[in-house]
């Protein structure tokens, strides 16, 4: 990928080329190192169109909506780790000059919550776009107003949407690896790489289980592997000894978990208690170590997940940057989550947008966010490059493997083969 000298010292060495705004540009809105898009969203396709509020000379406005209490509330981490990006990056100058500020609330996972928000982020505190919105229900439940008004949504969870859905949709940016594409990455590495045949599945019920079952089912089905059973659970359950229980009985030698916070150990814990030993390959939702070290040890050692975010260690430059980050800006939390680095990695991704649009407009952001190629940011995994397009807004769509190692309390690479691509197979799959 091309990168200009200047402005990766804007971008504290996020790639993004140089190009001045059109000359019609206000100062208040015109960013000095924005590159020239296609035009895909059109302002004549917008109702009630503002272009930047939110925006000054000195200061972005950004607002988020997430779980910060409740049974989820780890989840909420992923925007610990956002802030405290955004709080590293303006401490060294922030994009082009302007620092950036966000305003996050708390919606206890409730898409109800989530919309009230938003919907109070857009009209009182009058933000340039929303950021971070760490549920597929919580975003969807406002972006069809906000798909009108041309308001971006970005690095949020739209994971479950479908490519028809998305379409409908440009002004979202997935934050995460599509749910279907993460299940069709656990899939090919429990039959292929473990070689197991066998597979059950427990999942959380709604879109987030469902979307992620239509990837696993065309994995196994690829490499000559059958998923024998499948349980639900509502995350309010307060058991899931049934499921386990049915799950056994299958005769299952592999079990895949796709679920989230409290509820993952809970699984984990429950299915060690039952007597059963299958290999266990869970979606990153589970494999924040805060989670993972709400298990037994032994209940989640040798534990397969997923990660897009790089193995943070002492030594490598990012992860020293990472961690000097989160010591000055959330002393209080977990360094060592996954959830942490993922907000901190979608932190990269926004200010990578944001930098590289021709002007702060609303619109400008949206069809940059819509033209990223080959984009690297330094917290992602290596070999994991961005791409979107006006076909596709999951930025990330390749993930490496990772295995847990209960006694150092942290994930480790699975090694050879642990690199799985799929780009452009999200279409296949919904």
């Amino acid at each position: 990928m091309k990168t200009c000298a200047a402005t990766m010292a804007l971008l504290l060495g996020l790639t993004a080329c140089g190009g001045r705004g059109p000359a019609e540009q206000s100062a208040d809105t015109a960013n000095a190192s924005g590159t020239k898009v296609e035009a895909v969203v059109r302002q004549e396709s917008c109702q009630d169109y503002e272009a930047s509020p939110g925006v000054t000379k000195t200061t972005i406005k950004l607002g988020s909506s997430y779980p910060n209490s409740g049974p989820l509330a780890s989840i909420g981490e992923t925007n610990v780790g956002m802030n405290a990006y955004f709080a590293h990056l303006n401490d060294k100058g922030g994009i082009n000059g302007r620092t950036i500020e966000l305003i996050g609330k708390d919606d206890q996972y409730d898409p109800t919550k989530a919309a009230a928000n938003i919907t109070e982020l857009l009209q009182r505190d009058r933000v340039f776009a929303i950021v971070g919105v760490q549920s597929t229900t919580g975003a969807m439940s406002v972006w069809d107003s906000l798909a009108r008004q041309c308001v971006p949504i970005l690095e949020s969870t739209i994971s479950s949407a479908s490519p028809q859905a998305r379409a409908a949709h440009l002004n979202a940016i997935d934050g995460l690896v599509p749910y279907a594409l993460e299940g069709y990455a656990l899939g090919t590495y429990v039959a292929k790489n473990l070689a197991r045949k066998k597979v059950a599945l427990i999942a959380q019920d709604g879109s987030f289980g469902k979307s992620a079952r239509s990837g696993i089912e065309k994995s196994l089905k690829e490499y000559g592997a059958a998923l024998v059973a499948t349980q639900t659970f509502q995350v309010t359950d307060p058991a899931v000894r049934s499921q386990v229980t049915t799950l056994k009985a299958s005769g299952a030698d592999a079990l895949i978990v796709v679920a989230a916070g409290t509820k993952c150990p809970q699984i984990f814990d429950t299915v060690a208690g039952s007597g059963w030993k299958p290999a266990i390959a869970t979606t990153f939702t589970c494999s924040n170590t805060t989670l993972m070290n709400l298990a037994k040890p032994g209940s989640v050692d040798g534990v397969v997940s997923d990660a897009w975010v790089r193995q943070r260690v002492p030594g490598d430059a990012e992860s020293d940057t990472y961690f000097a980050a989160l010591k000055k800006h959330a002393p209080q939390v977990n360094a060592g989550s996954e959830n942490v680095a993922i907000g901190w990695a979608q932190g990269q991704v926004i200010a990578e947008i944001l930098a590289r649009s021709a002007s702060l407009t609303r619109l400008d952001v949206i069809n940059t966010a819509l033209a990223l190629k080959d984009v690297k940011v330094p917290m992602a995994a290596d070999g994991l490059l961005l791409n979107t397009s006006a076909t596709d807004t999951a930025p990330v769509e390749s993930v490496r493997i990772t295995v847990y190692d209960s006694a150092a309390g942290r994930w480790r690479p699975a090694g050879k083969d642990d690199l799985i691509d799929m780009s452009g197979k999200l279409a296949e799959l919904s």
